[in-house]
């Protein structure tokens, strides 16, 4: 698909004006190496609104903001996370998913954007890019370019939490921000997905073991445990600590592996296990080789931890280290 127009959208969280220049950087990169005619930097990225001083304007503006850009521009791109944007799905129709499906563009968002791009996944089943657009390195940029582009992109795991997996293991990237994705499936009526189908990715920031306790509870009571073909684990880290803090990732993968001790041995002698795996480079200020994941794209894992993406439903060939 050929990517003619880029928005840049603020659905809740804004910019300083000291960021200007990052943002400027990382539109004319992107144009430069996607051939794009047009980027469009929306209204109400640097601003903040009177009432509620954490989200850019009221909500009816911001989402007539996001209404138009999924009706002009080819990429979508949040440009920051934010509570602000879960409040956009009271105000999406089936007249705007009906433009999604039809226009099929591609959305590009990060931490709290999670709520957003598991709505558009569940209901149009188009695939998105999880990525915080802004923090792009050369090899970041490289990834994120060439995965738009339809090519593969690879990362490696860094360790098994459980045996791995008989053979490589693919299926459909689900998930991003923990505590956003399980908002998401807190609903009056639970969004219903085949989770055989689906390898669950998640990071978060600003929680403890007891809080990761509590999100992996509501991932079991929507049964996500008893289908789900993997999970891969990025950076969890609990207040006052950053990704390199070695103890809290250990500590939370731990955590992790006990709690849910039981699904792994029963899914074991069942003959379907759940492989986990860990990985350093996904989640919230990570430095280097920050990972891209395609939500509802296409995830190969093998034995030897190698990671495949692409953003289309095919599958990832097998690399020779597999």
């Amino acid at each position: 698909m050929a990517y003619e127009t880029i928005g840049f959208i603020a659905p809740s969280t804004g910019l300083f004006v000291k960021e200007k220049p990052i943002l400027n950087r990382t539109a004319r990169r992107l144009k430069q190496a996607l051939g794009c005619r047009q980027i469009v930097l929306g209204p109400h990225i640097f601003t903040s609104d009177s009432e509620i001083r954490h989200v850019t304007a009221p909500l009816e503006d911001r989402a007539q903001v996001f209404k138009e850009a999924i009706r002009h521009f080819d990429i979508v791109i949040s440009i920051a996370g934010g509570t602000g944007a879960e409040d956009l799905v009271s105000r999406i129709d089936a007249k705007d998913f009906r433009v999604i499906r039809e226009r099929r563009p591609l959305f590009v968002g990060f931490s709290d954007f999670t709520f957003l791009l598991s709505e558009i996944y569940h209901v149009c089943r188009v695939p998105v890019i999880y990525f915080p657009s802004l923090k792009v390195g050369k090899g970041d940029f490289r990834n994120l370019v060439a995965l738009i582009k339809g090519e593969e992109i690879q990362y490696q795991g860094a360790a098994w939490l459980t045996p791995p997996p008989p053979r490589r293991l693919s299926g459909i990237p689900v998930g991003g921000n923990l505590t956003t994705f399980v908002n998401f499936l807190n609903r009056g009526r639970p969004p219903r997905f085949n989770w055989k189908r689906h390898v669950l990715f998640f990071e978060d920031i600003q929680v403890d073991v007891e809080d990761l306790h509590r999100l992996l509870a509501a991932l079991r009571r929507h049964n996500v445990f008893a289908g789900i073909k993997g999970i891969v684990i990025g950076s969890v880290t609990p207040p006052g600590t950053g990704p390199r803090a070695r103890r809290p990732q250990r500590q939370a993968a731990r955590f992790v592996r006990s709690y849910l001790a039981d699904v792994i041995r029963d899914r074991r002698l069942q003959g379907n296990p759940m492989p986990i795996l860990t990985v350093t480079n996904f989640g919230h200020d990570i430095k280097r080789n920050l990972m891209v994941v395609p939500i509802g794209g296409r995830v190969t894992i093998s034995r030897s931890k190698r990671i495949a993406f692409r953003l289309d439903g095919t599958a990832c060939p097998v690399t020779p280290s597999s």
